[in-house]
């Protein structure tokens, strides 16, 4: 009873220490690259003419939670070695151990408020920030003078699947323009239910609507090659406006909870989805990174160094945040490259980081 008193008292005091130092490293980090990128932010519209209802502060705060996003495992670094560094001077991590219990029962919470913190950011600040990244997309786009986003899939144009209960389209062009729904110089080849080929139609330019594909000044032939319509025509869709609209949408800008539907129909319309994927897998596997980067900290930092503790403490984190961030930025590429499969390539960091981190203190919990 003794003993269960106290691990439910030493659970909390822990947990609680290290969730108040992840916090204020977090808030301190994020405050310095919000700096730096507001310092950025004004340098690059000082020559430009803002809204009046566009401000550096507002474009800052919007872009927020994508600084969370990329200071995540380095704040995680940073509020983990200073709080085990505050555990070795006041000599608590010894004096619980020195209750007789294992590395794993004394670094439990940390591991749990590791856990916690990957959680909530995967599933309410990764969804906050979907909407505040496509707003502050927007105003940057409108602040330096760019355009939307013309997608083009391929060298030779784009690949478009649209599938309806009355059969399947394939259409090829030349681009797809975004802002307007639109696909320049299109290729159209009508199957029906049973898959046969029914009509190629071929025409300058054909834009999605709320009804349908609507086509301008289009010819339409039939599997003979014979001429059978000119003109203006109406084609079934599946897709939404809003969805082909999507398309060129960076990952970041679209929710976890949506992830899963959106690249289904991207991959259903045959538009590429492979960096929807690898994000998607990523932020699935951030809770694990984050509790292999708190075990990894643990062990770098609980150890009994006399001289020159901070400065080999320093050392050892910017060594394990760069490691990490290079690891993590090689496996993206063969992933996006398709040297890896996504999976693989979106979890290798996390496992390997959280393995890793295993060992390590397994070894150490024997020393």
């Amino acid at each position: 009873m003794i003993g269960t008193a106290i691990s439910g008292t030493l659970f909390r005091y822990f947990g609680g220490r290290y969730a108040a130092w992840i916090l204020a490293s977090g808030i301190g980090l994020t405050i310095v690259v919000s700096l730096i990128q507001a310092v950025e932010l004004a340098r690059r519209s000082s020559n430009k003419q803002m809204a009046e209802d566009v401000s550096i502060l507002n474009l800052v705060l919007l872009n927020i939670p994508t600084v969370i996003e990329m200071t995540l495992p380095i704040m995680m670094i940073i509020g983990s070695m200073v709080c085990f560094e505050s555990w070795n001077r006041t000599n608590e991590f010894i004096v619980s151990r020195g209750f007789g219990k294992s590395i794993w029962s004394v670094l439990s919470p940390v591991v749990f408020v590791s856990c916690l913190v990957g959680v909530v950011y995967v599933s309410i600040i990764n969804p906050i920030g979907s909407v505040t990244s496509r707003h502050y997309e927007s105003l940057m786009n409108s602040i330096v003078g760019q355009t939307e986003q013309r997608l083009s899939v391929s060298a030779d144009g784009i690949w478009l699947r649209d599938e309806h209960p009355n059969g399947r389209l394939i259409i090829h062009g030349k681009m797809l323009e975004v802002d307007m729904s639109s696909i320049v110089r299109p290729v159209v080849y009508k199957f029906d239910e049973e898959a046969n080929l029914v009509l190629r139609i071929k025409a300058n330019s054909m834009q999605l609507t709320d009804s349908g594909w609507v086509i301008e000044d289009g010819r339409a032939w039939n599997r003979e090659g014979i001429l059978v319509e000119k003109g203006s025509m109406m084609l079934p869709s599946n897709l939404g406006i809003l969805d082909l609209g999507l398309s060129s949408e960076p990952p970041n800008t679209i929710a976890i909870y949506s992830l899963p539907t959106f690249i289904a129909l991207l991959e259903r319309a045959g538009l590429p989805a492979l960096e929807h994927r690898l994000h998607f897998h990523r932020l699935l596997a951030m809770p694990l990174l984050l509790v292999g980067l708190a075990m990894i900290s643990a062990r770098v930092t609980l150890t009994n160094m006399v001289r020159g503790r901070r400065a080999r403490l320093f050392t050892r984190g910017m060594i394990l945040a760069v490691s990490v961030t290079l690891f993590s930025h090689f496996m993206q590429v063969l992933g996006e490259s398709l040297r890896l499969p996504v999976v693989l390539a979106a979890w290798a960091p996390a496992l390997c980081v959280a393995v890793t981190g295993t060992i390590m203190l397994a070894r150490m919990d024997e020393a």
